[in-house]
């Protein structure tokens, strides 16, 4: 139990950076779609999911939108963030249960399903239906992103697992 508290803590610490840092290395404007970012924070909550559990993700996903707004985001931006963090961690949740899903899946359908919750925010700000013609842009970048970052989030999660497996014995 407290091996869990403290991993998903460095989780969400790491969820933190990798988000700041993504903001520094790849300012707005650098990649060709409006507000689209690679997600490397969801390197985080992947590793947490796989892990630790289904709740600690949620936790590291909620608490790094909030504690983003808190160190200076806006307000827009954490409802954007909440709404397709939430898409994405029940997506993720759904697709790991399939028995024939791989990380690659559950990172790609998440993505997607962040792009979708990114454009629910959009209606709900903007009051348009405008924003719906921006969506297959948003997914289709999404699911490259989301297969990018299950590339990078399997060695991690092996690893975790090899420690850990180390420590029971």
């Amino acid at each position: 139990m407290a091996y869990d508290i403290s991993k998903t803590a460095i989780l969400l610490a790491l969820a933190l950076v990798l988000s700041i840092l993504e903001a520094w290395l790849l300012p707005r404007g650098i990649l060709p779609i409006p507000g689209f970012k690679l997600g490397l924070a969801n390197i985080a909550i992947l590793v947490t999911l796989y892990s630790v559990g289904r709740k600690e993700a949620l936790l590291v996903a909620l608490l790094r939108s909030l504690l983003l707004l808190a160190f200076g985001g806006n307000i827009v931006g954490c409802i954007f963030s909440l709404m397709g963090g939430l898409a994405a961690w029940g997506t993720m949740c759904v697709l790991a249960d399939m028995p024939h899903v791989s990380i690659f899946g559950v990172s790609i359908g998440g993505a997607a399903s962040h792009g979708i919750g990114q454009i629910a925010a959009a209606l709900l700000v903007t009051r348009t239906l405008y924003v719906v013609v921006y969506l297959p842009y948003l997914v289709l970048a999404g699911s490259l992103a989301g297969a990018l970052i299950a590339y990078l989030t399997i060695p991690v999660v092996k690893a975790l697992d090899h420690i850990g497996n180390e420590m029971i014995q």
